[in-house]
C-alpha cells in the first residue's frame, strides 16, 4: 500500500482551460513528449523526461519517520487531473546503472498558456535520500542544430543557439533566458558554457551538502554548469527576440535551474528525495508557452503557484 507523501497539498487545477479549448498538442516520442501551437506556427518545443544520473545526498528516511498520510482526497484529485481530456501519459521504471529503482509516471495536460503537468515517482524497496535531485529538459533548438534534435524541439523564436550562429561578433550574440532575482527578470548571460543559478531551496541544500562552505559548490549537474547566483524560484523563461512570444519551465522543489548549448534547453533540477520505501511523491510542474513579455509569463505562474517552494 503506497503512503502519499504530503508534499502534494496544492494540486488545483484552477482556471485556467483544458485540452479543448488549447492551442497546444502533443504527442510522446519515445523518452521525450513534443507539441505544437496552433497560433504559434514553425514552432515546436520538446521535453526530455530522463537524462544522465541523478544528484545525491543525505539519508533516506525510515518507513516510521514522521512522513504523514493524506488522505483519498489527494489521490481523488490526481484522478481527476488524469480524467482531463488531452492528457498525455510517460511512465518509466528507472533501473539504470547509478540509479535506484524507482517508477515516474508524468501526465502533462495541455491548457491556454502551456502544459500542465503531474510527476508521481513511486520507490520500490529502497527510498530516496533528502537529496535525489533528477534533471529535466525543456528543448527549443532551432532551424541551425544538430537535425537529429528537430524531431523533438525545432522553436526558431526560441532559439539561442540560431541567432549566435547568425552573429557577426560577440555583440550579436544576445540572450533570450532569463531568471528572477530580486523580483526581476535577469537575463541569464548569453555563452556558450553552460551556466545556472540556485534557487533558495537549492541554496539551502547546497549549504547542509557543503557544510556550510558554499563557494566550494561552484558548478551543479551533468554539464557542470557554472553557478552565478541565486534566483527566487524555480521559473526559467525565455523569450522571442521581438518580444511578442514566451516560453519557460517550472516545477515545485526545484533546486537549481541551467542554460544549456549546444542541445539549445533550459534545465531544471527537481529533488524529488525524502522519501521511504514503498512510498509515493507527486509534484506539479508547468510548461509556459504563450504570447506576451517574460514579465506576462512571470504574472501567469504567479497565479498559478501562489506559494512556491
Amino acid at each position: 500500500m503506497f503512503r502519499l507523501i504530503p508534499l502534494f497539498a496544492a494540486l488545483v487545477v484552477g482556471e485556467t482551460a483544458i485540452a479543448g479549448d488549447s492551442p497546444i498538442q502533443g504527442e510522446i516520442l519515445g523518452g521525450f513528449a513534443t507539441f505544437v501551437h496552433r497560433d504559434h506556427p514553425g514552432n515546436r518545443i520538446g521535453y526530455r523526461f530522463h537524462e544522465h544520473t541523478p544528484l545525491l545526498f543525505g539519508e533516506i528516511p525510515r518507513e516510521t519517520t514522521e512522513a504523514g498520510r493524506v488522505g483519498p482526497s489527494v489521490e481523488e484529485r490526481i484522478a481527476q487531473f488524469v480524467r482531463r481530456p488531452g492528457v498525455l501519459e510517460y511512465r518509466k521504471r528507472v533501473t539504470e546503472a547509478d540509479w535506484t529503482p524507482q517508477t515516474w509516471t508524468f501526465h502533462l495536460a495541455p491548457v491556454a498558456d502551456g502544459i500542465e503537468m503531474l510527476l508521481v515517482v513511486e520507490t520500490s524497496e529502497v527510498g530516496l535520500p533528502d537529496f535525489h535531485g533528477i534533471q529535466q529538459c525543456f528543448r527549443l533548438g532551432g532551424e541551425t542544430n544538430q537535425e537529429w534534435r528537430q524531431k523533438y524541439a525545432r522553436t526558431p523564436a526560441f532559439s539561442e543557439f540560431d541567432l549566435w550562429s547568425r552573429a557577426t561578433d560577440e555583440s550579436g550574440k544576445v540572450s533570450l533566458t532569463s531568471v528572477w532575482v530580486d523580483g526581476a527578470p535577469r537575463p541569464v548571460p548569453a555563452c556558450r558554457e553552460s551556466v545556472g543559478y540556485r534557487t533558495g531551496y537549492g541554496e539551502s541544500l547546497d549549504t547542509r551538502r557543503s557544510r556550510g562552505r558554499l563557494d566550494w559548490l561552484t558548478h551543479v549537474g551533468s554539464y557542470d554548469a557554472r553557478i552565478l547566483g541565486t534566483a527566487d524560484s524555480g521559473l526559467i523563461s525565455r523569450t522571442s527576440l521581438d518580444g511578442k512570444w514566451s516560453c519557460g519551465l517550472y516545477w515545485e522543489r526545484s533546486t537549481h535551474l541551467t542554460n544549456h548549448h549546444p542541445a539549445d534547453c533550459v534545465h531544471a533540477i527537481v529533488n524529488i528525495g525524502g522519501i521511504p520505501p514503498h512510498s509515493k511523491r507527486v509534484l506539479r510542474g508547468k510548461i509556459y508557452w504563450m504570447p506576451g513579455s517574460g514579465n506576462d509569463l512571470a504574472e501567469h505562474w504567479r497565479r498559478d503557484f501562489p506559494s512556491p517552494e
